[in-house]
């Protein structure tokens, strides 16, 4: 009787018998109760001790409204995206959702481009921030 095991993706041996020509799934039985108790052992690594927590402080300008554009006559908002480096420095600035006025989105984009953001703990990531930014109508005019 020759008998030939193979290894599964998901880690179970699954093993099959040549003379007989059936599968066993006894192993593949096994391992799927095996999995939540894994899975338990391994839920307290996700845990972070003080020593490792994070911690991320972002400035962002205030976008403002060019003197010499067109007067608003109405509330605008611009959300604008950044990804933001590693090393805290804003990149890939684009409009999201325009306010249909150029200068405001102009204004917008040039604030995005100068937020800067510090992380502090374990390890640094780049990530995508999204920023709203609203312009009202001066009063008075």
């Amino acid at each position: 009787m020759l008998a030939v095991r193979r290894t599964m993706s998901a880690g179970a041996t699954l093993a099959w018998n040549s003379t007989e020509e059936r599968y066993s799934t006894m192993a593949l039985r096994s391992t799927l109760l095996i999995l939540p108790a894994v899975a338990v052992l391994f839920s307290g690594c996700a845990m972070l001790s003080s020593s490792q927590e994070s911690k991320l402080t972002c400035h962002i300008p205030r976008a403002v409204y060019p003197d010499n554009a067109k007067p608003l006559t109405r509330r605008v908002t611009v959300l604008v995206r950044a990804l933001m480096t590693t090393s805290g420095e804003a990149q890939n600035v684009t409009v999201t959702t325009s306010s249909r006025n150029a200068a405001a989105d102009r204004a917008a984009v040039d604030a995005m481009t100068h937020a800067s953001c510090a992380q502090t703990g374990a390890t640094a990531n780049p990530f995508l921030l999204t920023q709203p930014f609203v312009f009202e109508p001066r009063r008075g005019e």
